[in-house]
């Protein structure tokens, strides 16, 4: 087997691709949604993401109510519009109920697929990639939890001249992010927040190896703009902005992105049937986040637009 074919035959598990995006990097980007984060964010936007195995969603404005989707159900589970969360556990993923939904209200998230097929579809893409000053971005979830497939995927990019951005939050182990860093033309680095007990608090995990990491990419000379969602009442008041662009400084960072909270995530959580976990948060207004980019800049970074 030659080396292209072994790249190409990788494969993993994704949840989304999006073909027409136009954020997550330069231009115009397909964007594809890799399954499985290392990080227990309390605001996570995408909760899709989180599980490193294919779950499925139910959309509320489609269900009849019809029960239809119990009737088949290995694990016995009711049906969907009665269950609670502690029934997902005991769901066995067999995707009988969605076969048999006959309002389409259940989607699996989270399909299969090979390196090969993804570097395809970017290649048919190309055109507008060149016109757009685009190409592809690998986010998530954290992509550098599939490694080999991250791998695979931006090196049949890069070979067929495709720009490749990876957004991660620096979650994994060196090794894996200085594999994916040889094939990776931008980062988009998450940082959400700069104190330490905080950051264990609501993200789940320890800020040390995150931002160690962070430093380490840098120093190898790896492209990076550092991006920070801004939640509010969590990391949203201006010093915690400049703690935060001083800790992105400090590791050698010279441009930060602010991020608008998006409410828009509450949908993604009612798929699951769990609970939403900021019902009264509401996005920052435009004054505001040009506040906060004006703290960031007398950090001494450079402010790129979202």
């Amino acid at each position: 087997m030659t080396d292209t074919a072994a790249l190409r035959s990788q494969r993993g598990l994704i949840f989304a691709l999006d073909q027409t995006a136009t954020h997550d990097g330069p231009g115009l980007r397909m964007t594809v949604y890799f399954k499985g984060c290392p990080l227990r964010c309390v605001w996570c936007h995408s909760p899709e993401s989180i599980a490193p195995k294919p779950e499925i969603a139910w959309y509320e404005a489609r269900c009849r109510r019809c029960g239809a989707c119990a009737s088949l159900c290995a694990a016995r589970l009711p049906p969907w519009f009665e269950q609670m969360p502690e029934h997902r556990a005991r769901c066995r993923q067999c995707g009988e109920c969605i076969a048999t939904c006959p309002a389409e209200a259940l989607e699996l998230k989270g399909d299969e697929t090979t390196a090969g097929e993804v570097a395809d579809a970017a290649e048919r893409l190309k055109p507008f990639f060149d016109r757009s000053g685009g190409g592809i971005t690998l986010t998530g979830g954290e992509p550098t939890l599939q490694a080999d497939f991250a791998v695979a995927v931006a090196t049949l990019c890069r070979g067929r001249g495709v720009h490749v951005a990876v957004e991660t939050c620096g979650g994994t182990a060196w090794e894996r992010l200085a594999r994916l860093a040889d094939v990776t033309d931008l980062f988009l680095y998450d940082l959400k927040d700069a104190d330490p007990a905080r950051h264990r608090c609501n993200v789940g995990v320890e800020l040390a190896p995150l931002a160690d990491n962070l430093r380490r990419l840098l120093a190898r000379g790896a492209d990076v703009i550092v991006r920070v969602p801004l939640i509010p009442g969590c990391n949203d008041s201006p010093a915690d902005v400049a703690a935060i662009a001083r800790l992105a400084r400090g590791c050698g960072a010279r441009r930060l992105t602010l991020l608008p909270f998006n409410p828009a995530a509450s949908g993604k959580y009612s798929w699951l049937r769990r609970p939403y976990p900021l019902p009264q948060a509401k996005p920052q207004s435009t004054d505001e986040v040009r506040r906060l980019e004006a703290v960031v800049a007398r950090e001494g970074l450079a402010v790129v637009a979202p």
